[in-house]
């Protein structure tokens, strides 16, 4: 997977430089070796933390009103960012880079059942399969803890992978919809759901827009830039580009849409998003919208709360 590989180059050449500094302090400055060493295994952290709190000051200055009830006095915002630092740390730099090629709970739902015709009767009569679509430099690994929980509840489960990296948001439509067609035959149902995070959902309405007759029943989006983020100024790719607010292709791609194709979608959001600001940049007309606090971006796809507001979205 290109974002893996992507991942653990970063990671192989951060070491490789902290270690190189550290020689060149113990060999030229007469550090002591254990203060030497502690410094360079902190160091990627120290600098992974930074990243984190320059998407939170960004996200600060070009955010959206926080709503009275979502409002966090500097204890609430330390912890917000301290989760999030531990959620993307936990995410980018093992599960992303090192634990790619590992299947996800709920793929191989059926392989505890003893026979095929109760598996299939299991699937027919059980919830709905879910297409799990991930955001921008992202792998199917950040769902591996909701696939867990997911799977468990019984929905049967298709992940995709959205490469090329940096290609157009439209090049993934047709990825979506083998995954769609791949989840109808194991599962035999007419229809399934995409559950999808970050740039996933516009993924998610880009399919829609090329298939508008797909076998979709409903659609979740968590932190999804529906109108655009500012942070895609600073992102590479033709899809970096497409969701920078107010892009021509945003544009397009909702002049393609209604209010009933909005109703399709339960929107979660997160008030405190560190990638998608503004914030009410989440939206989308016609949708079902569940706001919600206390998350960054990455931890609303780690957050058991969550999870089971996206199983009640599903069960709708």
């Amino acid at each position: 997977m290109m974002v893996a590989r992507l991942l653990r180059l970063i990671q192989i050449t951060q070491w490789t430089s902290t270690l190189l500094l550290a020689g060149w302090l113990i060999g030229w400055q007469d550090w002591p070796l254990a203060a030497t060493l502690a410094a360079a295994l902190i160091l990627p952290l120290w600098l992974h933390a930074q990243i984190i709190a320059l998407d939170f000051l960004l996200a600060h200055w070009a955010g959206s009103p926080t709503p009275p009830a979502w409002q966090r006095g500097p204890a609430g915002l330390l912890k917000i960012y301290l989760r999030e630092l531990g959620d993307s740390i936990r995410v980018f730099q093992w599960a992303q880079a090192w634990r790619a090629n590992r299947g996800l709970p709920g793929e191989n739902l059926t392989a505890g059942i003893k026979s095929q015709k109760s598996a299939d009767s299991a699937i027919s009569a059980g919830p709905i399969p879910v297409v799990l679509v991930h955001g921008y430099l992202c792998n199917r690994q950040i769902w591996y803890p909701m696939a867990h929980w997911l799977a468990s509840r019984g929905h049967l489960l298709q992940a995709v992978v959205l490469e090329p990296v940096f290609s157009s948001i439209d090049d993934y439509a047709p990825v979506i919809d083998r995954a769609v067609r791949e989840l109808q035959q194991r599962s035999g149902r007419e229809r399934v759901a995409l559950v999808c995070h970050s740039m996933g959902g516009l993924a998610a309405r880009a399919y829609l827009r090329a298939c508008p007759d797909a076998p979709i029943e409903r659609i979740v989006t968590l932190g999804t830039p529906h109108r655009g983020t500012i942070h895609a100024r600073f992102a590479s790719g033709i899809n970096g580009m497409q969701m920078r607010p107010d892009s021509d292709w945003l544009r397009t791609l909702a002049a393609h849409e209604d209010e009933a194709f909005g109703r399709r979608f339960s929107v979660i959001l997160s008030h405190h998003d560190n990638i998608v600001a503004p914030q009410s940049n989440q939206t989308l007309p016609g949708a079902r919208i569940i706001e919600l606090g206390g998350l960054g971006h990455v931890s609303l796809v780690l957050d058991q709360a969550v999870w089971q507001l996206v199983a009640a979205e599903l069960g709708r």
